[in-house]
C-alpha cells in the first residue's frame, strides 16, 4: 500500500487541487511549489533511497531533484502525472550521484548495503533476545543477497519494496514496461527465497 495517498491516483489525473498548485507553480509561485513538494517528498526520497541505500545520500539527491524540477517545470507539459514525471527526475538524479560514487569509492571501500531499508522490515519484533540474534543474522544474509542482484532486479525489488510507488510509476522510472517490471520484481523475489530458505522477502503490491 502506498504511504502517500497520492499514489492512488491514475497518471494524468492528479485531484483538481494539485494541479491548480502546479498552474501556481508555473507561473511563479514559490509557495505552491512548496506545498507540491511537501506532498511528494515522502515518496521522492524513499526512490533515492532505494538507489542509493544511504540516508544521507539519498536526503542530498531528493534535493538536487527537487532543485531540477523547479527548473524544468514550467516545460511540464502533464502527459504524465506530475507525482511520476517528479520520481522520474528524482531517479535519475540518484543514478547519477550513484554512478559518481561507484566512480570515486570502488577501489577505496565496500559499497554501502543498498536495500537496507527493505530488508530491516525482516527484523523480529520482541524482546527475546535469541530471536533478536537469529532476526539481525537473516538481516545481515539479506543485505548480502540483495547487493549480489544484478542492478536490475536490485533497483525493480527495492523500488516495489519501498511502498511508495505503483508498477507504473518504477516502470516509468526505469523506462521498461509495467510487465518487465513485474517480472524483475518476482524473480528477484524468487532468487532471494533459493538463497534465503528461512526468509520471506518483504512483498505487497507497490
Amino acid at each position: 500500500m502506498p504511504a502517500n495517498p497520492a499514489a492512488h491516483l491514475a497518471d494524468g489525473q492528479a485531484d483538481a487541487g494539485e494541479q491548480l498548485l502546479i498552474t501556481a507553480a508555473q507561473s511563479g509561485s514559490r509557495e505552491a511549489f512548496g506545498e507540491l513538494v511537501a506532498r511528494h517528498e515522502r515518496a521522492v526520497f524513499r526512490t533515492t533511497l532505494a538507489a542509493l541505500g544511504t540516508v544521507e545520500e539519498a536526503e542530498d539527491a531528493a534535493q538536487d531533484a527537487f532543485v531540477v524540477a523547479w527548473r524544468k517545470l514550467p516545460g511540464f507539459r502533464r502527459q504524465a502525472s506530475f507525482r511520476s514525471w517528479l520520481l522520474t527526475i528524482a531517479w535519475r538524479k540518484a543514478l547519477d550521484r550513484r554512478r559518481r560514487r561507484t566512480i570515486w569509492r570502488s577501489r577505496l571501500a565496500p559499497a554501502p548495503d543498498a536495500g537496507h531499508h527493505a530488508v530491516d522490515l525482516l527484523h523480529a519484533t520482541g524482546s527475546d533476545p535469541e530471536r533478536q540474534a537469529v532476526s539481525a543474522d537473516l538481516v545481515r544474509r539479506a543485505r548480502i543477497e540483495i547487493q549480489r542482484l544484478s542492478p536490475r532486479l536490485r533497483d525493480a525489488l527495492l523500488l516495489a519494496c519501498s511502498g511508495a510507488h505503483r508498477y507504473e510509476e518504477i516502470a516509468a522510472m526505469l523506462s521498461i514496461p509495467v510487465g518487465t517490471v513485474k517480472w524483475r520484481v518476482a524473480e528477484a523475489r524468487r532468487i532471494l527465497a533459493l538463497r534465503l530458505p528461512d526468509a520471506v522477502p518483504p512483498r505487497g503490491k507497490p
